[in-house]
C-alpha cells in the first residue's frame, strides 16, 4: 500500500481517536482533512459526511478525498471498518485490514473464538440473549463476570455481574451480548502496528491508571510500561485474527497474573499519542514518512 503526497484524511475526528491522531499527524508536519458525523465545533475545518450505515458513506468520503486532493484515508470508527475495508485499494488507498479481519475484530464473541482456537489466552466466554439464566453464568464464568455488547467501544452497555449474599445481579443484558469471566488484576491499552511488509510487529503497552466507568471502560490516564508477557500476548492476538496496520487491544491480568485479551479495535487507538512508534510505522508503511507541510 503506498500513498501520494496529498493531505489525510481521518474520519470520526470528533471522538478520541480521531483527535489523537490529527493532532499526531499536523506535529508530523502532515495536512489533514477531518470528517465526522457532526463536525465538533472546536473544528471548524471539519467536513461532515452521512451517517456510517447509510450507503452513500463510502461515495461521500470519495467525494471528499477528490474534492482535497487527498492521499490517503484514516478511518478511527470501529463501525466503518469492515465497510471501508472493501475499499482499501480504491481510487483513494484506506489504511484498513482485509475485510474478514475488521468483521470479526468488530465482534467480540468472533474475536474470542478467533483467539481461543488459536491458543492465545483470553477470559472464559459464552454468547448470551435475553433470556439467560445470571445464575447459571456465574457457575460457569465464576463471579464477578461481565457482559457487554458483541459490537460495540469505549465500555458502552458494559455490566459487571456480582453475586451478594447469594443473589446475583440480573441487570439487563443487551442484545446480542458476550459474557465473559471478570479478570481482576491490572488491566491494559496496547497499541500495535502490524505492517504489510516483512518488517516486525511493532506493540507499545501502557497500563491504564484510570478508566471512565470504574472498573471497566475507556482509560483516562495511562502511562508506559515495559510488559513483555503482555505485548507478546497482543502480538500473538493480532496475528490470529490476521489483522495489518494499526490497533488497539485491552488486556487484563486475572488473579493469577496471567494476561488475557478482553478485546480488540482495528484502528489507532484513543491514547496513540503515547505511542508514537505506531504512526511512524504506518507511515513507513505507506511511503509518506518524510511528507511535510509545503
Amino acid at each position: 500500500m503506498k500513498s501520494s503526497d496529498g493531505p489525510i484524511l481521518v474520519t470520526g475526528v470528533g471522538g478520541p481517536a480521531g483527535r489523537s491522531l490529527i493532532a499526531q499527524l499536523r506535529g508530523c508536519g502532515l495536512r489533514v482533512v477531518g470528517v465526522d458525523l457532526v463536525p465538533p465545533a472546536d473544528m471548524p475545518d471539519a467536513l461532515g459526511v452521512p451517517a456510517v450505515a447509510r450507503p452513500d458513506y463510502v461515495a461521500a468520503l470519495h467525494a471528499i478525498a477528490a474534492a482535497h486532493g487527498v492521499a490517503l484515508i484514516v478511518p478511527t470508527v470501529s463501525e466503518e471498518l469492515p465497510i471501508v475495508a472493501a475499499y482499501a485499494d480504491g481510487p483513494v488507498p484506506i489504511l484498513a485490514g482485509s475485510v474478514a479481519a475488521t468483521a470479526m475484530a468488530g465482534d467480540k464473541w468472533w474475536t474470542a473464538r478467533i483467539l481461543e482456537a488459536a491458543g492465545v489466552a483470553t477470559p472464559r466466554f459464552t454468547a448470551v440473549g435475553s433470556e439467560v439464566d445470571v445464575e447459571a453464568l456465574g457457575r460457569s464464568l465464576g463471579w464477578p463476570f461481565v457482559t457487554k455488547p458483541r459490537m460495540g467501544r469505549g465500555g458502552r452497555g458494559v455490566v459487571v455481574h456480582r453475586q451478594v449474599g447469594g443473589i446475583p445481579d440480573q441487570t439487563f443484558l443487551r442484545v446480542p451480548s458476550i459474557a465473559q469471566e471478570f479478570a481482576p488484576g491490572v488491566e491494559y491499552v496496547v497499541n500495535v502496528y502490524r505492517p504489510w511488509s516483512s518488517r516486525e510487529t511493532t506493540t507499545v503497552v501502557l497500563r491504564k491508571l484510570s478508566r471512565a466507568h470504574g472498573e471497566v471502560g475507556n482509560a483516562t490516564a495511562v502511562e508506559r510500561v515495559d510488559e513483555l508477557d503482555v505485548a507478546s500476548l497482543a502480538a500473538r492476538a493480532v496475528a490470529a485474527l490476521d489483522l495489518r496496520g494499526p490497533a488497539d487491544l485491552d488486556v487484563r491480568r486475572r488473579v493469577d497474573g496471567q494476561p488475557v485479551v478482553l478485546e480488540v479495535n482495528a484502528r489507532f487507538g484513543a491514547h496513540s499519542a503515547f505511542a508514537p512508534e505506531i504512526l511512524r510505522e504506518a507511515l513507513a508503511d505507506l511511503g509518506i514518512a518524510e511528507m511535510a507541510t509545503a
